[in-house]
């Protein structure tokens, strides 16, 4: 900058002792071009003017465990270039006092739709009721890329940066085989090309079925899974044969669906199985028990039962959407409320040492973000250190132990140099509930956040007040009117809910990703329908007394109104 204004005021100086015509001409050459900021080398002008950062006396985390007090940190040209005491700095770079700051390396997200949007809901073929609908109905779309339903503007790629997040194993949107996972960088983009960190990296797959045709079950998508398979196992043999001596060979059929399965049958490439359930993930092991593939078990909630049946051909990524505390039992329960309330207790439990468990029995682990608020991430975190899993437990899975999974340890996963940019500055502790993002390098880029003493929670806003409480809400469905009861708490802390159904539609059960922001109530809820799992997703505007909204069946295409009343409470009538 000192340089530019001495340059300049040269240039002033030259063009007083020039005539009008050179004066001209000199201004358009010099005062009349933008201020140079920018690397004059990059066509679009938004390129910094130094690719080369420094993080000076900071206290640095190169990886779990390990602490460098008052380190340097290199960035230059998109990669690490150096970092410990003694540091080098560049002549050229952009020097960040890191006094009373903390660097961690990017966060790695195992599996989730970040970036990712959803294609069009596809049209109800008229044949469907045939051994072999159309696979696109079917969901049978394992050619599909990621790449091609990448949004480089959807609003999920920066918030997950914005928490510290650099990388994210995203895959496509659909039912049985929605098709090829891609590892991408969570940075600002123009096209989705400049996002890709690997194409054709995962095949994704998950029980969804589809709606009223073959195959819509669970029974019905292992067999299809398994046919599908063996028939690629026979493709990839006669191509291989074919390629290496055509002559007397029949030409072998171009079928994409089996074409895609060939990097798993050359166990080049994992299947990610999208297992949320315990059942779900029990069911994927007996397929690769069968067939022999590369398995990960992604976005596992009830995981504890897996850890005496997981072999050395499974790999694990647990979903960070825990569920909220129950809430205490009271005398004036009655027995059986008592029971219900110390059952799910129970759960809650096991499912919040599951983490500490596994970690402590050698078995590695990453996490998935995949249907859960962004908002909900480090709070969820910072809830597990209460269950014996520790912030150097937290950040080993959220870095070196799914960089190992995803077989980018080389250039991911800790501070070391010639590993990607990626870095997290924090003005404390990252799992410390006051500590605030400051700054987040990803593949080099520099973004920079404003941060915030936080104070505490505020149970008291009017917004809280007014959910708080049973609703009564009725809607109508496909098939039927339903209706039950909503019942809001924030007796834990945060917002919590539950539901009942007159019509035993919903089993009784706990809310998730529940949020309320701005009067805008959204939340989900899952139920075990013929051995499938089937979610529910509702959005609603709340007003003092009333909840209107929709709920979505995203494995039908559908949706459906439901308005909720408030109860009056006893007080209220008064």
């Amino acid at each position: 900058m000192k340089l530019y204004i001495i340059i300049h005021a040269k240039i002033i100086n030259m063009i007083s002792f020039c005539s009008p015509f050179f004066r001209l001409i000199l201004f358009f050459l010099f005062l009349g071009t933008p201020h140079i900021s920018y690397s004059q080398s990059d066509p679009s002008g938004n390129s910094p003017i130094t690719s080369t950062f420094a993080i000076t006396n900071a206290t640095i985390v190169p990886s779990p465990g390990k602490k460098i007090e008052n380190g340097t940190l290199i960035i230059s040209d998109g990669l690490i270039s150096d970092v410990g005491i003694n540091v080098s700095i560049p002549s050229h770079a952009e020097i960040i006092d890191g006094n009373g700051l903390y660097v961690y390396a990017g966060f790695i997200d195992g599996m989730s739709h970040t970036g990712v949007k959803k294609p069009e809901p596809i049209e109800r073929p008229r044949k469907i009721f045939t051994p072999a609908p159309p696979n696109d109905y079917a969901g049978i779309t394992p050619e599909i890329q990621a790449l091609n339903q990448l949004d480089v503007e959807q609003g999920r790629i920066k918030s997950l940066r914005k928490i510290g997040f650099g990388i994210s194993h995203t895959v496509p949107h659909g039912r049985m085989l929605p098709g090829k996972g891609a590892l991408i960088v969570l940075k600002d983009a123009e096209h989705p090309d400049e996002l890709i960190l690997s194409n054709d990296f995962s095949l994704y797959s998950q029980f969804v079925g589809a709606p009223g045709a073959y195959p819509g079950n669970t029974l019905g998508i292992m067999a299809k899974w398994r046919n599908i398979y063996k028939n690629a196992e026979l493709s990839h043999k006669h191509s291989k044969l074919y390629a290496s001596s055509a002559k007397g060979i029949v030409r072998p059929s171009q079928d994409r669906v089996l074409q895609a399965f060939f990097p798993v049958v050359e166990q080049s490439q994992s299947v990610f199985y999208n297992t949320t359930t315990l059942l779900e993930a029990q069911r994927a092991m007996r397929l690769q028990d069968e067939m022999g593939f590369k398995l990960v078990l992604g976005n596992v909630e009830e995981a504890w039962p897996l850890k005496d049946t997981i072999s050395d051909k499974v790999s694990l990524f647990l979903s960070l959407n825990i569920p909220a505390e129950p809430n205490m039992a009271n005398d004036e329960d009655s027995e059986e409320i008592q029971n219900l309330i110390s059952k799910r207790k129970e759960f809650y439990n096991r499912q919040m040492e599951q983490f500490n468990h596994f970690y402590s029995t050698g078995i590695k682990f990453g996490f998935t973000t995949m249907n859960m608020s962004v908002s909900k991430i480090k709070p969820n975190l910072i809830k597990l250190q209460d269950f014996g899993f520790d912030s150097t437990k937290a950040l080993a899975t959220l870095t070196t132990h799914a960089a190992e999974i995803l077989g980018i340890s080389e250039i991911a996963g800790t501070l070391e140099p010639g590993k990607i940019g990626n870095a997290v500055i924090t003005t404390g502790p990252y799992f410390n509930e006051r500590s605030n993002v400051k700054i987040v390098f990803v593949d080099g880029l520099k973004y920079t956040y404003e941060t915030k003493k936080k104070s505490p929670k505020n149970n008291d806003s009017p917004t809280n007040k007014m959910i708080l409480g049973s609703w009564n809400y009725i809607g109508s469905s496909p098939q039927r009117e339903i209706s039950g009861t909503f019942i809001f708490s924030n007796e834990t802390g945060e917002l919590s809910g539950t539901i009942t159904s007159a019509q035993g539609m919903f089993s009784d059960g706990m809310l998730n990703d529940l949020s309320l922001e701005n009067n805008t109530l959204t939340f989900n809820y899952s139920i075990e329908l013929g051995g499938q799992r089937l979610e529910f997703m509702f959005t609603g505007e709340l007003s003092e007394n009333t909840i209107n909204g929709d709920f979505s069946i995203p494995a039908f295409n559908t949706s459906f109104p439901v308005t909720a009343t408030k109860e009056e409470q006893p007080e209220e009538r008064k």
